[in-house]
C-alpha cells in the first residue's frame, strides 16, 4: 500500500514539473517570437528612414546635422539589435533603449520639420516617406507592446510557486523588457 501511495506521490510530482516546464516553455517560445517581430520591424523600420533621411538631408540647408543624428542612432540601434540575438536578459537593453530613445527623438523633430516647412510640405516624395516612417513607428509601438506583455507574463510565471526549481533545473531566466 505505502509503494501505491509512494508511487502516486512521484507521479504527482512528476506531472507538476511536466507541467511547469511545459508552461514556462511555451511562455518562453511566446516572448521568443514576440522578440524576432519586435527586432524584424525594428530593422524594417531603420530601413525606411535609411531612405528618409537620404530624401530629407537633401532638403534641409547644408551642414544641418538632424540627418547625421538620425543616420547615427539608426546605426546603433542596428548594432544593439545585432548584439541581442535572442530576448535580452536583465541589464541587456540599457544600449538599445539608449539607441532607441534617441532615434525617436531625431526623428520626431526630422517630421515635425516636415510638417512645419512650406516647401517640404509640397513635396510629394518627402511626404510619402514621412508617412512610411510614421506607419514603421507606430507599428514598432504595437509590436513593444506585445514583446512587453509577453516578457511580463512569462517572468510572472517564472516566480510563480515552485517555478523557480524548474526554471534553475532547466535554465529558464527572466528576459528584460523593452522601453
Amino acid at each position: 500500500m505505502e509503494y501505491v501511495v509512494s508511487f502516486t506521490l512521484l507521479v504527482a510530482l512528476l506531472a507538476w514539473v511536466v507541467s511547469s516546464y511545459l508552461r514556462l516553455f511555451h511562455l518562453y517560445e511566446q516572448v521568443q517570437g514576440a522578440w524576432t517581430a519586435w527586432s524584424r520591424a525594428a530593422r524594417r523600420r531603420n530601413e525606411c528612414l535609411v531612405e528618409f533621411v537620404n530624401t530629407f538631408a537633401g532638403r534641409l540647408p547644408e551642414g544641418d546635422v538632424l540627418p547625421r543624428d538620425i543616420r547615427h542612432w539608426a546605426e546603433d540601434s542596428c548594432r544593439a539589435l545585432d548584439a541581442t540575438p535572442a530576448p535580452p536578459r536583465p541589464g541587456g537593453t540599457v544600449c538599445l533603449n539608449m539607441a532607441e530613445r534617441h532615434l525617436r527623438r531625431a526623428v520626431s523633430g526630422s517630421l515635425h520639420t516636415v510638417e512645419n516647412t512650406l516647401s517640404m510640405q509640397d513635396d510629394e516624395l518627402l511626404q510619402s516617406l514621412c508617412s512610411a516612417v510614421s506607419v514603421s513607428l507606430y507599428r514598432q509601438d504595437e509590436l513593444t507592446a506585445l514583446y512587453n506583455r509577453s516578457a511580463g507574463e512569462y517572468n510572472s510565471a517564472l516566480s510563480g510557486p515552485g517555478a523557480g526549481l524548474v526554471a534553475s533545473v532547466f535554465g529558464f531566466s527572466p528576459v528584460e523588457p523593452v522601453r
